[in-house]
């Protein structure tokens, strides 16, 4: 007990994560710098060709849907073929349809076509974010595993969502072909640097000491089929307790974030008075929060049990939300939507490090699928609740109600787990964790 407990007080600072990682975040840094692009480029071409905010509103339900139906498959998927070559491949054909389509689309966009390149990034995306968390366990050691999710997430958070939408605009101020043509090509070079991983593909760490081997059946010997390997990965998602709390409470939060996202351009307008350069500056207090969060994270689960971490975040998050909706004034708002950001990724960082850790390698695949599937599911229903609560009661409403629920979910929800050994693992034996 002694050396586990000092594995998990080193300094995450002292951490090597190594070179295949490092070429893990490069390939997800230019693949979330064309996220950031294409986000904002899509919407940006309908309104230009269509006007009609049904028609844009139809794009962000097309672009989501293939979450909806293909997570689970794409789960399966990820567990059964090499995760390196899915990442690649949805890199690739990201590129190839915004290149293809800064050829036709440039001049004229037509609703339709708009759409069919929304689905098809849709179903890139959901491949490549189930099969990238997936690789990690394999590229990093476990005991470092918060460190290796907290610097892709700093990633994501400024490339994706702070770099990448002003970029987007400025290249719109060209041509269409440029925008569309740079996000490609960012995805083709997240594409090309994933090749440094070629020579460790098939390199997974040492089984520690009573750790049982991966129970993946042979090729072409599963029994059930695709549907039989969606159940084994419920089952086991179901069956843990852990992963089953953490994951509701991934589904409460997905429901609230989105209720108070979808009323925050209206709270920022209305109550505090701001026009479109405050609404863009208090986007940017979130993210630099949710930046730093990123980085102190990690550092407090070397010092924290993980699931009083989490939940304590979780609940801290609610409290932003509550204080933002009793502000009234743009400093205070800024102040706790970076505070909201912060606890975000305390929640987020530590949680997904733990389903990693308590995950077997022949299922990652299907248990990220499954995580993706809860957090983005509710995110329509709370837009829905979210707009329903503002014009019965008020925009403020909205986010003093969802923090608050929030909050007492999340203390609800996670105390059963407590901070034992069984769901705050650190580097103990796999095998112990599959009992529990």
């Amino acid at each position: 007990m002694g050396s586990t407990a000092r594995s998990r007080t080193r300094p995450a600072a002292r951490a090597d994560l190594g070179r295949p990682f490092r070429w893990l975040w490069a390939s997800a840094a230019a693949s979330n710098a064309g996220d950031g692009i294409t986000r904002t480029l899509l919407p940006l071409l309908v309104v230009a060709h269509h006007p009609d905010p049904a028609a844009v509103a139809g794009l962000t339900a097309v672009n989501m849907l293939p979450w909806l139906l293909f997570a689970l498959p794409a789960g399966v998927l990820v567990d059964r073929a090499d995760r390196r070559r899915i990442v690649l491949g949805s890199n690739l054909v990201r590129a190839a349809a915004l290149l293809g389509a800064a050829l036709v689309l440039a001049d004229d966009g037509p609703l339709a076509a708009l759409y069919a390149l929304a689905f098809v990034l849709g179903i890139a995306e959901t491949l490549a974010d189930t099969a990238a968390p997936a690789m990690l366990p394999r590229l990093v050691d476990e005991r470092h595993l918060e460190r290796a999710n907290g610097r892709l997430s700093a990633a994501q958070i400024v490339l994706n969502e702070t770099v990448g939408p002003p970029v987007a605009g400025l290249l719109m101020g060209l041509t269409a072909a440029v925008a569309l043509a740079t996000g490609g090509a960012l995805y083709a070079v997240a594409a090309l640097l994933l090749l440094g991983l070629a020579p460790l593909a098939r390199t997974t760490r040492e089984p520690a000491p009573g750790e049982p081997a991966s129970r993946e059946p042979a090729p072409g010997k599963r029994a059930g089929g695709m549907l039989g390997d969606i159940r084994a990965g419920l089952r086991f998602v179901l069956g843990h307790r852990a992963l089953r709390l953490t994951l509701a409470a991934s589904a409460l939060y997905g429901v609230v974030f989105s209720a108070a996202f979808s009323m925050l351009v209206l709270f920022s307008a209305r109550t505090l008075g701001l026009g479109e350069t405050g609404y863009g500056l208090l986007l940017t207090a979130g993210s630099l929060g949710a930046v730093a969060g990123s980085w102190l994270a990690p550092r407090a689960a070397d010092r924290l049990p993980t699931v009083r971490l989490a939940r304590w975040s979780l609940a801290a998050s609610g409290a932003a939300y509550v204080a933002l909706g009793l502000s009234r004034h743009p400093v205070p708002a800024a102040l706790a939507l970076a505070a909201n950001g912060v606890f975000m990724m305390g929640w987020n960082i530590p949680v997904m490090s733990l389903r990693q850790r308590l995950t077997p390698e022949d299922l990652q695949g299907r248990v990220m699928s499954v995580s993706r599937l809860c957090a983005w599911g509710g995110m329509p229903v709370g837009a829905t609740l979210g707009g329903l609560l503002a014009a019965a009661v008020s925009v403020p409403a909205v986010f003093l109600v969802g923090g608050a629920v929030l909050s007492a979910g999340a203390l609800l929800l996670l105390a059963p787990l407590g901070d034992d050994r069984t769901t705050d693992p650190g580097p103990q034996k796999h095998s112990d964790l599959l009992d529990k």
